[in-house]
Parts: structure tokens; C-alpha cells; sequence
């Protein structure tokens, strides 16, 4: 297949319309965060972080940090205006832009974070997945097809052997016509064809007997971030039972700009919101115990734990993706999600697990 005509992956098109829109959407609120930067609202929210430590008593004055921020903000928006143009060029398969994006990833991710840009960190996670099967082949060339070949655990296919042509030897026989006389010498082949039924035999594909590596990153992206979501939640939980009172007046100012909430708040105490962490906290951490299983059991080569950590680590992004929202780091673990459902759709993996249900005798 010619590289020209190579189609481009979903996982490319998701990609690169992720930077595009995500980078074009961080420009706009560089813009607006500018636009903002001197109102009076912005400057009384960079008054009450500079009273609380550990900022408080720093020297550290406002127009210090309004100045960072300009330029924070000016740095952003001229990186995402790259990254839009990039994003683009990379949609068109150009090897430069993926390489250039990849550089610029990490400051789009950290200058970003000083506007909590949720956009900005979006783009550049996905970037990784510039760099990930079916969009890694879909760069250098390779088609679907020679990629599960070369999965198999005889890539070069050397033991391989060609099935023999039937033999052309031949034996000699006199035939006779009705009046029993001899009408010459027919050949015979010594070894006659099957009858053909119709169907036309294709060779069948080896099942790999070698785990792809594919398994293993799946495997390890789920206990890496099983465990660093339930470290979350437990550090959540014992924040909130050490200051219940922070999180108790968060929720009255909502309920101030909101009169729907107001009747709500009216009913949460202190206790209550203790308990609600702690019971959210040992929730998710049971999920992430369940994944981390799973992520055994596919080491194992069990079709059904391949199932079950493909749904987990789908339900996981669209969770976290909720979650980033209002946590922008979160991001991250929703990139390794992404990554781990899409790491178990590859071709040699699901051949790989096929092989198990067959049976060692198939």
C-alpha cells in the first residue's frame, strides 16, 4: 500500500482536532484573561491568595503577580497559535509538525496552568496520542495489515513454508477403446487434486505467543493510575475531615450566587460533608482496586479481563474528563485512560487474547 494512500486513523483525526480546537480555544482565553487581567474583580482574587500562606508575608505585591500573569498569558496564546497551525499540518500527516508539537507540549501544559487552562492542558495530552498505535504507524507508513503481521511472534515469518505444488510425476497406462484395442499411453498424475467444493482456502494467521508489549503498558498505565486516583481521593478526604469548615463555606458562597442552591446548602454540616468525602474516597477506591485485578487477569491472557478493564478505563476518561474541569491536572489521568483503552483495541492484542480462547490446541 502506498504511503499516499494510507487512510488516516480515527485516533489521528480525534488527535489532531483535539490540538486544533483546544489550542484555538486557549488562544481565546489568553485574549479574555488579558482583557481581565486589571479589573477589579482579578485583582481582589490576587489579594486573598497573597494573604494566605504561603504567599503572606512573601514581599510579594500585585502588581508582581499581575505582571507574571501578562506574560504568562502572552506566552500561552503565542504557544497555542503554534500549536493551532502545527495541529493542523499534522492532521495532513507532516512528520515535522508532529515533532515540533511534541516539543511544545510541555510548555503549553505548564505556562497554561497559570491561567487554569483546562484547554491548553487538553492539547497537550493530546499530543501523546500522536504517538501511539494506529496514528504511530499511520506516520511512518505502515499499513494495518503488515503492523499485525509484524505483531505475530514470527515477524519475519521465517518459519514459514510455502505449500508444495502437487508433484508432476506421472505414471503411463495403455487404454483401450470399446473394440479392446490399444489406443495409446495416457498420463496420470500420481497425485490427484482434492475435488473443489467451492470454497476458496485462505492461510490462516498465527495467533502471537508472545505478549504484546502493548498488554504490558495497558496493565501499568491502569496500577499507575488506579493508584495515584485513590492517593487523590484519600488526600481529598483527609483535607476535608482536617478543615470541613473550608469546604462548608465554598459551598454557601455558590449557594449565594445561586438561590437553587440555597436550600441545599441550608442542609450540609460539617459531619456531612466528612462523611460524603470519605464514602466518594472509599468508593473510587475500590474501583481502582477492581481495575488493578483486571489488569492482572489480562496479564494472564483472560479475554473477559480485557473486556472488563476496556470498560473501566472508558467510564475512568469520561469521569475524569468531568473532573478536569474544575482540576486541570486531571487531565493527565485521563490521558493515561485514553491510552490504556486504546492500547487494548490493537489488532495483535485482541489476535492475542483470540489465541487463549482457542485453545493451545488451535
Amino acid at each position: 500500500m502506498s504511503e499516499t494512500k494510507l487512510p488516516r486513523p480515527g485516533q489521528a483525526t480525534l488527535a489532531g482536532w483535539l490540538i486544533v480546537l483546544g489550542s484555538l480555544l486557549t488562544v481565546v482565553t489568553a485574549w479574555d484573561q488579558i482583557a481581565r487581567l486589571r479589573s477589579l474583580d482579578t485583582r481582589e482574587r490576587v489579594e486573598e491568595v497573597l494573604a494566605q500562606p504561603p504567599l503572606a508575608g512573601s514581599g510579594i505585591g500585585l502588581d508582581n503577580i499581575l505582571d507574571l500573569m501578562h506574560v504568562m498569558a502572552l506566552v500561552t496564546g503565542a504557544i497555542a497559535a503554534a500549536a493551532v497551525i502545527l495541529g493542523w499540518h499534522a492532521l495532513q500527516r507532516n512528520r515535522q509538525a508532529r515533532l515540533a508539537l511534541t516539543v511544545i507540549a510541555a510548555p503549553l501544559f505548564f505556562a497554561g496552568m497559570f491561567g487554569g487552562g483546562f484547554w491548553s492542558t487538553l492539547a497537550a495530552v493530546a499530543v501523546v496520542l500522536l504517538w501511539m498505535s494506529p496514528t504511530r504507524d499511520w506516520f511512518d507508513g505502515v499499513s494495518p495489515t503488515k503492523r499485525e503481521a509484524l505483531g505475530n511472534s514470527d515477524p519475519d515469518q521465517k518459519s514459514y513454508v510455502a505449500p508444495a505444488p502437487p508433484e508432476t510425476q506421472t505414471g503411463t497406462t495403455d487404454t483401450t477403446d470399446t473394440a479392446g484395442t490399444t489406443t495409446g499411453q495416457a498420463r496420470l498424475s500420481a497425485q490427484q487434486p482434492p475435488p473443489w467444493t467451492g470454497a476458496i482456502a485462505q492461510p490462516a494467521t498465527a495467533a502471537p505467543t508472545r505478549r504484546p508489549g502493548a498488554v504490558t503498558a495497558a496493565a501499568v498505565l491502569t496500577w499507575i493510575g488506579s493508584g495515584l486516583t485513590a492517593l487523590m481521593m484519600f488526600a481529598s478526604a483527609v483535607t476535608a475531615t482536617a478543615n470541613p469548615e473550608l469546604i462548608l463555606d465554598q459551598v454557601r458562597k455558590q449557594a449565594e450566587n445561586d438561590p437553587t442552591m440555597r436550600e441545599a446548602a441550608s442542609l450540609y454540616t460539617t459531619d456531612v460533608i466528612v462523611a460524603s468525602v470519605w464514602i466518594m474516597a472509599v468508593l473510587v477506591a475500590l474501583v481502582c482496586v477492581a481495575a488493578g485485578v483486571f489488569a492482572v487477569f489480562a496479564l494472564r491472557r483472560h479475554s473477559w479481563a480485557r473486556v472488563a478493564l476496556m470498560i473501566a478505563a472508558g467510564i475512568s476518561a469520561l469521569s475524569l474528563l468531568l473532573f478536569a474541569l474544575a482540576f486541570p491536572p486531571a487531565v493527565i489521568l485521563f490521558g493515561a485512560a485514553v491510552a490504556t483503552f486504546s492500547f487494548l483495541l490493537r489488532p495483535e492484542v485482541a489476535a492475542w487474547f483470540r489465541g487463549r480462547s482457542a485453545g493451545p490446541g488451535q
